[in-house]
């Protein structure tokens, strides 16, 4: 019995460090999401749906767990993403102006509420 203790602690605890660093999110943005938004951002580009993203992962993803795009609607998209910028420029000491917060919003529009 006794030996059964370490081995269930260490199936826990690398359970708990793999839910931990599972902090990318899954979708791959495609040429297809750009082009079916077209009419929403017009002139938005591959580039910059991808920059959006990494933008998204590397800032969003340092403070929580990564939501998926497609777990919020639109309207709270809308609403949460200008106080999660404020808190990273405040938390990471660093200013993600209009145009980053631009570009994260429309990466989560775009591959979440906006792909249906």
């Amino acid at each position: 019995m006794k030996m059964k203790l370490p081995v269930i602690g260490g199936i826990i605890l690398s359970a708990v460090m793999m839910s931990c660093a599972s902090t990318k999110v899954v979708t791959a943005p495609a040429q297809t999401d750009v082009d079916r938004v077209q009419e929403q951002f017009p002139g938005y580009t591959l580039a910059q749906l991808n920059e959006g993203k990494s933008l998204y992962e590397s800032h969003c993803g340092n403070c929580h767990a990564l939501k998926k795009p497609g777990d919020e609607s639109e309207k709270e998209w809308r609403e949460e993403v200008p106080k999660m910028v404020q808190k990273v420029n405040r938390k990471e000491n660093i200013t993600l102006g209009d145009e980053k917060e631009e570009l994260i919003l429309r990466y989560v529009l775009t591959m979440g509420p906006l792909k249906k």
